[in-house]
């Protein structure tokens, strides 16, 4: 979700590059999970109102870190649940509301700012946190320029230090469905691209990110509901659309540096920084960097509300009992290898 300028402006250039090449099409041969995945926990949404022993609100006008131009409430009238789907509502409204966000060293209640529109952003902090598994949400996408839905993971300790060297998982990111888009394999077309990613690297500004997109004839991401799903095990992780195994990235693609109070770059072992606990988030923003520049570019003021809905939440464990989380992965072949990056030579301390 977050997507702050790469320092390593290559890396940048080549991810944006990765986005337009790695689509699915409806040709793709699709397998349901494995049952070796064990429920672990779940939300179906099943109450008239939020499982708070399961997620908790964030509250603030943050921005996001990308100039998201949304205040995030715990309003009823931002995030609702109505015959079992959870609506995740975005609003034009002026609101104000925290400066910075709650888990920021900068955060004061007290100082805050105006925004032009409210929304919701849902986190399973604490409440439900794992490191590997299978993760399946059920969710019907918002449309408009200037939407943008995420359905997305964090650290929960932050164990190598700031974004993105603790990593970021994106299960699922879509801006702008429904407008002309830019797509150069897709001209004169309407936005139907979901995104799955994950962030890595140094702390901001020395992040980098890669990724790719899925796309089909028969997907329609606005207008239906669909299935995404991420699996995770030591080393490896894998995106899913209705059961399509549409990329897979490994940890010779992915990589954690941090530097030492002493100024001493240290890189991280194994498959860090995607080997510690991280949780849910799902939310939707208005505008920001990535959507206000690209398709019809900016924010369109006459298409809100939007709604992010959610039917099911479930994660999944795989039952062979090894740390490591392998030995039920829904494999396919054919899906593309996502190829990441190498990490800068760090200097011999």
């Amino acid at each position: 979700m977050q997507r702050r300028v790469s320092y390593y402006t290559l890396s940048s250039m080549t991810a944006v590059l990765l986005y337009g090449c790695g689509t699915t099409d409806q040709s793709q041969t699709t397998s349901a999970a494995k049952p070796q995945w064990q429920l672990v926990w779940q939300d179906e949404f099943s109450g008239d109102q939020l499982d708070l022993t399961k997620w908790s609100f964030e509250v603030n006008c943050a921005g996001g870190g990308n100039n998201e131009r949304q205040c995030y409430t715990n309003r009823t009238e931002n995030a609702t649940i109505t015959k079992g789907v959870l609506s995740i509502t975005a609003l034009k409204e002026d609101y104000s509301g925290p400066a910075a966000q709650d888990d920021s060293s900068h955060y004061d209640p007290k100082v805050t700012t105006e925004r032009q529109f409210t929304s919701a952003r849902l986190r399973s902090k604490g409440k439900g946190d794992w490191t590997y598994g299978r993760f399946e949400i059920k969710a019907k996408l918002p449309s408009g320029q200037g939407s943008w839905p995420a359905i997305w993971m964090l650290p929960t300790e932050w164990r190598y230090g700031g974004w993105a060297s603790s990593g970021e998982i994106d299960i699922m990111e879509a801006v702008n469905l429904g407008t002309k888009t830019d797509d150069i394999t897709a001209a004169g077309q309407n936005e139907q691209r979901v995104h799955g990613t994950l962030h890595y690297g140094r702390q901001a500004p020395g992040n980098v990110y890669s990724g790719t997109s899925y796309k089909a004839s028969h997907f329609k991401p606005a207008e239906q509901f669909h299935l995404y799903a991420l699996e995770w095990e030591e080393g490896e992780i894998r995106w899913y659309i209705d059961d399509v195994h549409y990329a897979t990235q490994t940890q010779q693609g992915w990589y954690s540096q941090s530097q030492s109070q002493a100024g001493v770059w240290q890189q991280a072992s194994g498959a860090a920084p995607f080997d510690q606990p991280f949780h849910l988030v799902l939310n939707l923003a208005v505008g920001g960097n990535w959507p206000e520049n690209v398709n019809e570019k900016g924010v369109d003021m006459t298409i809100w509300p939007q709604q992010l809905q959610v039917d099911y939440v479930r994660v999944y464990q795989c039952s062979t009992g090894t740390p490591d989380g392998k030995g039920c992965g829904t494999k396919s072949a054919t899906a593309p290898l996502i190829p990441g990056y190498q990490p800068p030579v760090v200097p011999a301390g």
